[in-house]
């Protein structure tokens, strides 16, 4: 029996009150860690000459030059809770959603990006977070119009560490959930992904390495990259 998605409400509020209450400084880490200097680099390359984005999972923060692009919608769960006075972009607007039941009519978008989104969208088993990461895929691509493009940055883990994430998560969450402000996440191996890409465009999705800097995030936290196994990938694919 396939397990529904469905991330938890307590993952939801965590990640509600993370990214609401850090966001500038959420933003201001986006801006100085190498990493994601790397990853605003390749974004705003891939994303350029995109007519109408949506980027699912925004934050309030982005993570490329959205001059590039013709007109964004940002898209997350907290969005209306933003300041009124939060100035962005003239080509940009920002609109409560859920990533796993996309509030948009089907192919209306000539790109859709995801940034470090899918590890949180997390559920109660490892099966439940399996199935979210499919829907949220299969919404992406719902939404996107024929000849569109979905372009994916996701910090992914090798196989020996998703065999141990599995079988530690029942565990791991209670704990991050007590003792850290950020909320419980899961990643992926890039083949993970890639396997449900291909399922969903009838494709193989194009797939590099963004170089990793000195540093990187983890759970909130500077962490060096030496010290992690996470690998920050670009994945593309277009929408026959």
């Amino acid at each position: 029996m396939t397990e529904r998605f469905e991330q938890t409400e307590t993952s939801q509020a965590k990640n509600v009150d993370f990214f609401l209450n850090q966001l500038d400084g959420y933003a201001s880490s986006v801006g100085e860690i190498d990493t994601y200097q790397n990853i605003s680099k390749a974004l705003t390359i891939e994303l350029a000459g995109i007519h109408r984005l949506l980027d699912i999972g925004n934050g309030g923060v982005f993570d490329y030059d959205t001059s590039v692009v013709g007109h964004v919608t940002g898209l997350d769960l907290f969005l209306d809770k933003l300041p009124a006075d939060r100035v962005y972009p003239k080509n940009v607007n920002m609109e409560r959603g859920d990533a796993l039941a996309i509030p948009k009519d089907d192919q209306i978008y000539d790109g859709v990006v995801m940034v470090m989104l899918l590890h949180h969208l997390v559920g109660s088993t490892v099966a439940q977070c399996l199935a979210n990461l499919e829907r949220a895929l299969q919404e992406a691509h719902r939404v996107l119009r024929p000849g569109g493009k979905l372009v994916i940055v996701e910090s992914c883990v090798p196989s020996w560490f998703y065999k141990m994430e599995r079988l530690a998560f029942r565990a791991a969450v209670p704990v991050i959930n007590r003792f850290f402000i950020h909320p419980p996440a899961f990643q992926y191996t890039i083949g993970r992904i890639a396997g449900i890409l291909e399922g969903l465009f009838g494709a193989k999705p194009d797939i590099a390495h963004i170089p990793k800097g000195k540093y990187v995030l983890q759970l909130g936290l500077r962490v060096p990259s030496v010290l992690t196994p996470v690998q920050p990938y670009l994945i593309k694919i277009k929408k026959e």
